[in-house]
């Protein structure tokens, strides 16, 4: 049985993570680069302080699939939030949420997981989807589409880095990898566009970056009670309650074919969540030797 600690962390993850994008939604006088660039920092900042007290010890033991993920994770939140003051809430966050789809793809090849024809179905269901929901054969795909779904791919990768990096990393250190290669990443780009804020939108800078790592954090720990599979399902709320901020409160009116296409996208990846694809004899190992090393009583 899920634990009820799991399920209302995960609702406040999705809570957490809908105002921080309604924030960047509604911050129309500050930049996207601004704005990953203060989500960064506080993330870097609050973590920083779990090594500095002891907390957490800072070791980056996979070198390799760090610094991917470290690049791609960041890749991804420069990308989505620029979609998100581009096309909107309600189709950045959609288009984003692919990584869902994406990370089954890349479990393949990288972590040798295989994908079955219920999983191939989710799969083109959700590419059907995309489809509907960006307009394709109906009206020039926008640019902003697109950046949106390449977020979601960049994301999916990141997805697979963390898996490979939980291997030998904790949680903390890898969440620190992605805002110190955001922060390097997005540092240039940050400076070219930069204007100093009002008292007002640094305000709103802080509660982005708080925000954000805050749904971070708790997404992190429901998915020890709820497991990967319901953790998943449950992080749908999170595009569906974005989609309607986006929708109720900052009219941004949609056609019939978005809302199909969402709807066929979050389809997908609510049947991925619940039969995801076969994990490699690694990963069972792993995870094996994580529950025997939990189920040991501790000796003092």
């Amino acid at each position: 049985m899920i634990a009820r600690k799991g399920i209302w962390m995960m609702l406040l993850s999705a809570v957490f993570f809908a105002a921080m994008s309604a924030l960047v939604r509604g911050a129309t006088g500050v930049h996207s680069y601004t704005m990953v660039m203060a989500r960064f920092v506080v993330g870097t900042v609050l973590v920083a302080l779990f090594f500095v007290f002891g907390l957490e010890k800072m070791r980056w033991r996979n070198w390799p699939w760090i610094v991917a993920r470290g690049v791609s994770g960041g890749i991804a939140c420069i990308l989505s939030y620029w979609a998100i003051q581009e096309v909107g809430l309600a189709r950045a966050v959609t288009l984003h949420h692919t990584y869902v789809i994406f990370a089954a793809l890349f479990a393949v090849p990288l972590l040798g997981e295989r994908v079955g024809l219920r999983q191939w179905v989710a799969i083109f269901t959700a590419a059907v989807g995309t489809g509907l929901l960006c307009g394709v054969g109906m009206q020039a795909v926008s640019y902003g589409d697109l950046v949106a779904l390449v977020s979601g791919i960049a994301a999916g990768f990141a997805i697979v880095c963390v898996t490979r990096c939980r291997r030998t990393d904790s949680a903390s250190n890898i969440f620190w990898s992605q805002s110190i290669f955001g922060i390097v990443l997005v540092a240039w780009p940050a400076a070219r566009v930069w204007s100093p804020p009002t008292p007002a939108e640094w305000l709103v800078l802080l509660a982005i970056g708080l925000l954000a790592t805050a749904g971070q954090l708790t997404m992190t720990y429901a998915y020890k009670f709820t497991g990967a599979a319901y953790g998943s399902l449950l992080s749908l709320l999170s595009p569906v309650l974005t989609a309607a901020i986006g929708i109720l409160y900052f009219g941004e009116h949609q056609g019939a074919g978005f809302y199909t296409g969402a709807f066929l996208v979050l389809l997908a990846c609510a049947d991925l969540s619940l039969h995801p694809v076969r994990r490699s004899a690694q990963d069972v190992a792993d995870a094996l030797m994580e529950e025997t090393a939990s189920a040991k009583p501790v000796l003092r």
